[in-house]
This record gives structure tokens, sequence and C-alpha cells, in this order.
């Protein structure tokens, strides 16, 4: 199916950590696409290759909605959905087959299903599908409050972080890579890729002994890339308007993110780091928030500028060409800013500074820093 529909807008439906659909197919190829489209939409989704994997990912996340195929190995469609109207008759079965018939269409409907699409389908279908059956699920659930008979959602309660509970996260995670039809190998050599990649991002940043965090930050760069690939509809044609927004938010292009943008659009990562080394609006380089420009000219340097550049440095804790580690500060020398008669002059962000004094410095680095000074 094609996934490079209109954006639509963000659904009202979604809770914080909550599954809006799960798609149950055994084609990768729709799986994908499905996933993509409901993105687009404003959905969160999971997969589910077969019947059972199916339910019991439905009982985990309580979805409002779910797609089924009928034809699937093992537990076909219509046991699914037998099993999904007895498990909460809030959540609204969509049918997507590719063998559809005015029978199969009535018996499915007889049994629960909301709609029933045959495939190939459109993304604007799909999602038009799925909104209904979003507003289906909410009005069943109101109902179900309203007349008092509604259950409390199964939700376990957090288990304790411990070495078995991670091991047991991690084989359930490991089951879901194999419900794609992925191998185990493949699983920890991507896995072992991304380590990598976090070990080089901690060099990069001087963070060696910071494993743990430097890791959590990876993956919160990439769920960042992720949004803002899915703002744009996975569309390749805005590669650089992505590569402008993920700068906008990290300041800077970490290899890390880069690589996950060519996997996601499925561009060669040589085109996307040609392009990023082309243009001199992106960085490549660790910037701080806030960047911090001195000038070395020849009418600065006369005045002082080596000087200015030696107490700025000693209060940042910084050479030149170098970010701090809280990544706030990033500090440079420049030729000439085109300004000689503040000789000597330093910018920071956008504003020209005339020789300021190192008080008037530090206060200011210090609001930065959110450091608030003593009375």
């Amino acid at each position: 199916m094609d996934t490079q529909g209109e954006i639509v807008s963000q659904s009202p439906y979604q809770g914080p950590g909550i599954t809006d659909v799960v798609v149950i197919d055994d084609e990768e190829s729709i799986c994908e696409g499905c996933r993509q489209t409901l993105e687009t939409g404003g959905y969160r989704s999971e997969i589910a290759r077969d019947g059972i994997q199916g339910l019991k990912l439905v009982e985990q996340s309580h979805p409002r909605v779910v797609l089924v195929d009928l034809k699937m190995q093992g537990m076909n469609g219509m046991e699914v959905l037998t099993k999904l109207s007895e498990f909460d008759p809030s959540i609204v079965s969509i049918v997507i087959t590719g063998y559809g018939s005015i029978d199969s269409a009535v018996e499915t409907m007889k049994i629960g299903a909301s709609d029933f699409l045959t495939k190939p389908f459109t993304p604007e279908k799909l999602l038009e599908s799925v909104n209904r059956g979003m507003e289906l699920s909410q009005s069943a659930r109101e109902k179900r409050v309203t007349e008092g008979t509604a259950q409390p959602l199964r939700v376990p309660e957090k288990a304790p972080l411990n070495k078995q509970n991670v091991l047991l996260n991690g084989l359930e995670v490991l089951g879901q890579y194999y419900s794609l039809g992925l191998k185990e190998r493949q699983f920890f050599s991507e896995l072992k890729y991304l380590e990598s990649e976090a070990e080089h991002h901690a060099e990069r940043l001087g963070r060696v002994e910071e494993k743990e965090k430097t890791v959590l930050d990876i993956v919160h760069d990439l769920r960042l890339v992720d949004n803002i690939i899915q703002g744009y509809g996975y569309k390749k044609n805005v590669l650089i308007q992505i590569l402008m927004d993920i700068q906008a938010e990290l300041n800077w292009l970490p290899s890390h993110t880069l690589k996950w943008v060519s996997m996601r659009l499925n561009i060669p990562y040589a085109n996307i780091y040609s392009i990023v080394n082309f243009y001199n609006v992106f960085n490549l380089e660790p910037r701080g928030d806030h960047i911090i420009e001195i000038c070395m000219g020849t009418a600065c340097h006369v005045r002082g500028a080596a000087g200015l550049m030696e107490r700025v440095s000693s209060l940042l804790g910084v050479q030149p060409g170098e970010t701090d580690s809280e990544m706030l500060f990033t500090l440079k020398s420049v030729r000439c800013m085109g300004c000689c008669a503040l000789a000597p002059v330093m910018k920071i962000d956008e504003q020209y500074n005339s020789n300021p004094k190192v008080s008037d410095l530090k206060k200011r680095f210090d609001n930065y820093m959110g450091k608030e000074e003593s009375s």
C-alpha cells in the first residue's frame, strides 16, 4: 500500500504510553504500510504476525482498534475476531483482507467487525476506517462507564528493576522481533551496532564513564528523529528540512541521528552525509545551546582579544573550539566580525559585546546555567 498520503491531524484519543491500534497480519509489507500510515494519522500502533501473538498483544496493550487479516497461518482471522469480542466489547475490529467477498464481509460483521477493507487499500481509506473505529470505541467505553458495566483494565504492576526482570523484558522484545520474521543474529547484530554508536557518541562528548546515560540519550535522540520524520509523512523529498529540524532540537547532527534517518527513509547514508557536508548550515560537531565567538582579527588582537579569550575560557572551563560537558556553551575564535570599532569584541548567540567585564560575563553565564546570585 502507498504510505505517502497527506498528514492527518493528531489523534484526540491518545494518552501517554497507550497503544491505539494493533495490526494482526502475516504480510510484512502490509504491517509496515499500516504502521507508517497510522503514525501519520497520530496513532500509536503495534504489530503482530499471527493470531496468537496478536491476542497476547491486545491483552497487554488494550488498544481501541484492531486490524485483522482473515487468512493467516495457525489461528485465522475469524477465530481472532471471536476472541476479541469476548475479551473487551469496546475494542473495534476492522477486517483487512485480499480475499474479500460479500459472504465473508457479512460473516465477519456478524461476529463483530465494524468495517471490511479489501487489499490493496489507500492510506486515506485506512485512516478513515480507523478514525471511525476510534469514535465507536470511545462511545462504547463511555456507555459502559455510564451504565456501570465497565471493568477496570488489567494494568500490570511495574516490576522492580533487577537482573531477572530486565532479562524477561529483553526476552519479550526478542519475541516481538521474531514476530516480524527477523532472525536472532540480526537482532543482536543491530543492537550491538546501536551500542557502538552510543559508545562513539560518549567519546565525542567526553562521557565515556556515563554509559547508562549515553544509551538513554541515544534512545531519546532516535525517538526525536522518529517524531520529526513522522511529522513529514516519511517523505524523502523533504530530507533537508528533516535534518534542519533535528539540528534545531539537538544543536548539531550526531552520526547516530543521520544513520537512523538513513534506515527510516531508506536513503543511503553516503547521500545524507554528502548533503550535510555540502551545506554550511549543518554542524557535525557538538554545539552547546549558546555559541560564544571571540574575534581574533587584527584590531581585536591589538586591543586585548587574547586576554578576553583567556578570561572567557577560564569562566566556562573550555578551550576555543570546545563545548562544555553539559552542552551549554561552545567557545569559538573567529577572524573578523566586521565591527572593529568595538574591539575587542565577542558575540554571545546573536548579541555583540564590546570588551565585557568579567563580572558581567560571570553574571550572564550563571544566568544561562540557572544559577542565582546570592544576595
